[in-house]
Protein backbone atom coordinates (compact mmCIF):
# COMPACT_ATOMS: atom_id res chain seq x y z
CA UNK A 1 0.00 0.00 0.00
CA UNK A 2 2.42 2.39 0.97
CA UNK A 3 4.92 2.01 -1.72
CA UNK A 4 2.35 2.06 -4.62
CA UNK A 5 -0.14 4.70 -2.48
CA UNK A 6 -3.09 3.11 -4.03
CA UNK A 7 -7.00 3.85 -2.84
CA UNK A 8 -8.21 0.92 -3.96
CA UNK A 9 -7.70 -3.10 -3.09
CA UNK A 10 -9.33 -6.08 -5.05
CA UNK A 11 -8.79 -9.41 -3.38
CA UNK A 12 -10.24 -12.08 -5.69
CA UNK A 13 -9.71 -15.03 -2.97
CA UNK A 14 -11.25 -16.77 -0.39
CA UNK A 15 -9.67 -18.67 3.04
CA UNK A 16 -11.51 -20.51 5.98
CA UNK A 17 -8.75 -20.22 8.22
CA UNK A 18 -7.57 -16.80 10.32
CA UNK A 19 -4.58 -15.62 8.81
CA UNK A 20 -2.53 -12.71 10.95
CA UNK A 21 -0.34 -11.84 8.36
CA UNK A 22 -3.72 -11.04 6.36
CA UNK A 23 -5.54 -9.78 9.30
CA UNK A 24 -3.05 -7.26 10.07
CA UNK A 25 -2.84 -6.15 6.51
CA UNK A 26 -6.35 -5.29 6.63
CA UNK A 27 -6.22 -3.48 10.19
CA UNK A 28 -3.06 -1.08 8.21
CA UNK A 29 -5.00 -0.32 5.04
CA UNK A 30 -8.30 0.47 7.22
CA UNK A 31 -6.65 2.69 9.23
CA UNK A 32 -5.44 4.43 6.37
CA UNK A 33 -8.56 4.96 4.62
CA UNK A 34 -8.00 2.91 1.74
CA UNK A 35 -11.00 0.80 0.47
CA UNK A 36 -10.94 -2.95 0.13
CA UNK A 37 -13.30 -4.92 -1.52
CA UNK A 38 -13.27 -8.89 -1.33
CA UNK A 39 -14.79 -11.65 -3.33
CA UNK A 40 -17.93 -13.25 -0.96
CA UNK A 41 -16.77 -16.53 -1.56
CA UNK A 42 -14.61 -19.10 -3.32
CA UNK A 43 -17.15 -21.65 -2.08
CA UNK A 44 -20.70 -20.57 -2.73
CA UNK A 45 -22.40 -21.68 0.16
CA UNK A 46 -20.89 -24.69 1.01
CA UNK A 47 -18.25 -23.93 2.96
CA UNK A 48 -18.83 -22.85 7.32
CA UNK A 49 -18.31 -19.48 8.25
CA UNK A 50 -20.79 -16.86 8.48
CA UNK A 51 -23.12 -18.52 5.86
CA UNK A 52 -20.06 -19.20 3.66
CA UNK A 53 -18.61 -16.04 3.24
CA UNK A 54 -14.78 -16.75 3.44
CA UNK A 55 -11.59 -14.55 4.66
CA UNK A 56 -11.39 -11.46 4.03
CA UNK A 57 -14.74 -10.88 2.99
CA UNK A 58 -16.49 -11.99 6.40
CA UNK A 59 -14.04 -9.19 7.73
CA UNK A 60 -16.34 -5.91 8.77
CA UNK A 61 -13.34 -4.08 7.47
CA UNK A 62 -13.56 -4.73 3.82
CA UNK A 63 -16.74 -4.43 1.26
CA UNK A 64 -17.81 -7.97 0.62
CA UNK A 65 -18.83 -8.65 -2.79
CA UNK A 66 -21.63 -11.55 -4.22
CA UNK A 67 -21.96 -12.65 -8.12
CA UNK A 68 -24.67 -11.94 -10.45
CA UNK A 69 -25.64 -11.78 -13.78
CA UNK A 70 -25.87 -9.04 -16.13
CA UNK A 71 -29.41 -8.13 -15.21
CA UNK A 72 -28.79 -8.62 -11.76
CA UNK A 73 -30.14 -12.15 -11.03
CA UNK A 74 -28.57 -14.18 -8.26
CA UNK A 75 -25.58 -16.49 -8.79
CA UNK A 76 -25.27 -19.52 -7.52
CA UNK A 77 -21.81 -19.34 -6.79
CA UNK A 78 -22.73 -16.97 -3.88
CA UNK A 79 -23.23 -17.34 -0.42
CA UNK A 80 -26.36 -16.51 0.67
CA UNK A 81 -27.40 -13.14 1.36
CA UNK A 82 -27.20 -12.09 5.50
CA UNK A 83 -29.63 -10.48 7.29
CA UNK A 84 -28.42 -6.90 8.73
CA UNK A 85 -25.12 -7.46 6.72
CA UNK A 86 -24.09 -5.84 3.43
CA UNK A 87 -24.75 -7.76 0.20
CA UNK A 88 -23.62 -6.22 -2.65
CA UNK A 89 -23.36 -7.56 -5.95
CA UNK A 90 -22.13 -6.80 -9.68
CA UNK A 91 -21.43 -8.27 -12.71
CA UNK A 92 -19.75 -12.13 -12.04
CA UNK A 93 -21.83 -14.75 -13.66
CA UNK A 94 -20.56 -15.32 -17.66
CA UNK A 95 -17.66 -13.12 -17.77
CA UNK A 96 -16.45 -13.15 -21.44
CA UNK A 97 -12.75 -13.93 -20.81
CA UNK A 98 -9.76 -15.18 -22.96
CA UNK A 99 -7.46 -17.89 -22.20
CA UNK A 100 -4.96 -19.79 -24.41
CA UNK A 101 -6.71 -17.40 -27.64
CA UNK A 102 -9.99 -19.31 -27.01
CA UNK A 103 -12.87 -17.05 -25.54
CA UNK A 104 -14.35 -18.19 -22.56
CA UNK A 105 -17.00 -17.19 -19.80
CA UNK A 106 -16.08 -17.35 -16.22
CA UNK A 107 -18.37 -17.08 -13.51
CA UNK A 108 -17.64 -16.29 -9.46
CA UNK A 109 -17.35 -13.98 -7.04
CA UNK A 110 -13.54 -13.24 -7.61
CA UNK A 111 -15.32 -11.90 -11.06
CA UNK A 112 -17.96 -9.63 -9.43
CA UNK A 113 -14.96 -8.05 -7.02
CA UNK A 114 -12.90 -6.61 -9.57
CA UNK A 115 -15.90 -5.08 -11.15
CA UNK A 116 -16.87 -3.59 -7.85
CA UNK A 117 -13.60 -2.20 -7.50
CA UNK A 118 -13.93 -0.47 -10.87
CA UNK A 119 -17.26 1.08 -10.02
CA UNK A 120 -15.51 2.38 -6.78
CA UNK A 121 -12.66 4.03 -9.25
CA UNK A 122 -15.02 5.60 -11.27
CA UNK A 123 -16.69 7.42 -8.05
CA UNK A 124 -13.35 8.54 -7.03
CA UNK A 125 -12.55 9.76 -10.48
CA UNK A 126 -15.54 11.57 -11.16
CA UNK A 127 -15.13 12.70 -7.20
CA UNK A 128 -11.71 14.75 -8.27
CA UNK A 129 -13.20 16.79 -10.43
CA UNK A 130 -16.50 17.37 -8.52
CA UNK A 131 -16.49 17.46 -5.08
CA UNK A 132 -14.26 19.02 -2.37
CA UNK A 133 -11.48 17.33 -0.26
CA UNK A 134 -13.43 16.96 2.66
CA UNK A 135 -16.34 15.00 0.11
CA UNK A 136 -13.63 13.30 -1.52
CA UNK A 137 -11.83 11.97 1.65
CA UNK A 138 -14.91 10.42 3.15
CA UNK A 139 -15.61 9.08 0.18
CA UNK A 140 -12.37 6.98 -0.01
CA UNK A 141 -13.29 5.60 3.44
CA UNK A 142 -15.45 1.97 3.49
CA UNK A 143 -18.33 3.51 4.87
CA UNK A 144 -18.12 6.70 2.76
CA UNK A 145 -18.12 4.54 -0.59
CA UNK A 146 -20.32 1.93 0.53
CA UNK A 147 -23.58 4.72 1.31
CA UNK A 148 -22.71 5.46 -2.20
CA UNK A 149 -22.83 1.85 -3.83
CA UNK A 150 -25.60 1.28 -1.57
CA UNK A 151 -27.69 4.11 -2.89
CA UNK A 152 -26.99 2.77 -6.69
CA UNK A 153 -28.37 -0.47 -5.72
CA UNK A 154 -31.72 -1.92 -6.22
CA UNK A 155 -32.73 -5.10 -3.93
CA UNK A 156 -32.91 -8.52 -6.01
CA UNK A 157 -33.53 -11.86 -4.03
CA UNK A 158 -32.10 -10.21 -0.76
CA UNK A 159 -29.16 -9.23 -2.24
CA UNK A 160 -27.69 -5.33 -3.48
CA UNK A 161 -27.70 -5.44 -7.15
CA UNK A 162 -25.41 -2.16 -7.91
CA UNK A 163 -26.23 -0.36 -10.76
CA UNK A 164 -24.34 2.79 -11.45
CA UNK A 165 -27.27 3.71 -13.71
CA UNK A 166 -29.08 4.70 -10.70
CA UNK A 167 -26.52 7.11 -9.29
CA UNK A 168 -25.67 9.24 -13.06
CA UNK A 169 -28.47 8.21 -15.31
CA UNK A 170 -30.82 11.41 -16.69
CA UNK A 171 -28.69 13.69 -14.49
CA UNK A 172 -26.02 15.76 -15.69
CA UNK A 173 -22.28 16.01 -13.21
CA UNK A 174 -23.57 18.57 -11.31
CA UNK A 175 -26.95 16.88 -9.91
CA UNK A 176 -24.52 13.83 -9.63
CA UNK A 177 -22.23 15.46 -7.43
CA UNK A 178 -25.03 16.72 -5.44
CA UNK A 179 -26.75 13.29 -4.84
CA UNK A 180 -23.06 11.97 -3.70
CA UNK A 181 -23.16 15.24 -1.14
CA UNK A 182 -25.95 14.39 0.30
CA UNK A 183 -25.44 10.47 0.76
CA UNK A 184 -22.12 11.92 2.41
CA UNK A 185 -23.66 14.02 4.47
CA UNK A 186 -25.03 12.10 6.49
CA UNK A 187 -22.53 9.94 7.42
Amino acid sequence: MEKWNVHIISMSFGFWEQNKAIDDAIDRVFKADKLMFAAASNEGGNKGGEKGRSRPARNPKVICIHACDGKGNKGDMSPSPMKKKDNLTTLGVAVESRWKKQTIYKSGTSFATPVAAAFAADILEFANFKLEEDDRRLLRTRDGMLEVLKAMSTERDGYDYVQPGHLWEGKDDDKVAETIRDILAEL
